[in-house]
């Protein structure tokens, strides 16, 4: 999870709310949507957007001004101070958020990789009885622009690739990152600062894999870059002054 932008630390209890079945996720919207961590004023207050499956809302805004509060609050750890978070056009409040959660993915700044196979790595994405087939990850690596590693690794997907992924650049460790959580099936993906530590020419790169891979899904991204943009997105600023742009 992101690191809160108030004075707590730790990640409260998810929220505990209605028994609204979620299947399938189409359309999140915020309706002047206010939020913040337990004990502490609102990060935000006032937030009103909507954005369906195959879109893109990118929130901006400088640090402490709420954005990981809000991906927080879409992740069902917070709930609203004030307005309302809609799922398919329904009040989170009435519906179960373990559910919901289960079908939305967050792809961290840094994905932690572990100390063993490629393959090993990507597995986690699902459970045990869940395992996606060599084929599903050969599909997934090569779709986020990892196919020409893949075929240079020795031992292919049985490749260890070191503590925190050492043995890959930051470029590669991100799309592993982006990689696994493909394989959730999420209908939504969180992404929260992917180009963060690139260069301009692997940030570009990367942006241009992402958006292919992910035409499918509904995209909220947390970005401090401009270049990381497309003026089709629907775009959310916080701040001191809240905007919607676009």
């Amino acid at each position: 999870m992101p690191e809160p932008d108030g004075p707590s630390t730790t990640l409260p209890a998810p929220v505990s709310t209605g028994s609204g079945s979620v299947e399938r996720i189409d359309t999140i919207s915020l309706d002047d949507l206010a939020a913040g961590w337990p004990g502490a004023e609102p990060a935000f207050r006032g937030l009103s957007a909507s954005v369906d499956r195959g879109d893109w809302l990118v929130v901006e805004g400088p640090s402490g001004s709420g954005k990981s509060t809000l991906l927080a609050t879409l992740l069902g750890y917070l709930a609203p101070a004030s307005g309302s978070l809609l799922i398919n056009a329904i009040s989170s409040s009435s519906l179960d958020l373990s559910a919901a959660r289960a079908r939305i993915a967050w792809c961290p700044q840094e994905g932690h990789l572990f100390d063993s196979t490629l393959r090993a790595n990507l597995l986690l994405a699902r459970a045990r009885d869940d395992q996606p087939t060599d084929l599903e990850l050969d599909s997934v690596l090569r779709s986020v622009g990892l196919g020409d590693l893949l075929d240079s690794l020795p031992l292919g997907l049985d490749t260890r690739i070191g503590s925190e992924g050492a043995s890959l650049s930051g470029g590669q460790r991100q799309r592993v990152a982006v990689a696994r959580t493909l394989l959730t099936r999420a209908d939504v993906v969180l992404l929260d600062e992917p180009t963060a530590h690139l260069d301009a020419s692997a940030a570009a790169a990367l942006m241009d894999d992402l958006r292919s891979a992910l035409a499918d899904r509904l995209v909220i991204m947390v970005t401090h870059h401009a270049t990381d943009t497309l003026p089709t997105d629907h775009r959310l600023r916080l701040g001191s002054s809240l905007a919607l742009v676009g």
